[in-house]
């Protein structure tokens, strides 16, 4: 039986500025909280992102690095899908707050 790793586990993950947003990166960050802290440097071709990992035994590479894409492509299209709806949910909130009598 193999003893529980103890290192922390640390991945780097270079986004490009060009096919990521570093808000997308910010609010994956954020969901990975409490699995990794999330380092964010400045790269050549964008951001260079560095987690490392928090809970022990530390949990795999492969592992976090994969959550850590997902979640930042899930963010990524969330906030494609905001700027895109945008428009429309000013128009049902303006109607909403219209009917209300709450403007003077």
């Amino acid at each position: 039986m193999s003893e529980p790793q103890f290192s922390p586990t640390t991945i780097v993950v270079e986004l490009p500025s060009s096919v990521f947003n570093i808000e997308a990166a910010k609010r994956a960050a954020y969901v990975m909280m409490r699995r990794a802290t999330v380092i964010f440097e400045d790269s050549p071709s964008g951001v260079r992102c560095v987690l490392q990992g928090i809970a022990v035994p530390s949990e795999p590479a492969d592992l976090l690095e994969r959550d850590f894409r997902r979640e930042l492509i899930d963010q990524d299209l969330r906030m494609s899908i905001e700027a895109r709806t945008q428009p429309m949910r000013d128009a049902i909130l303006g109607l909403a707050f219209s009917r209300t009598g709450l403007q003077g």
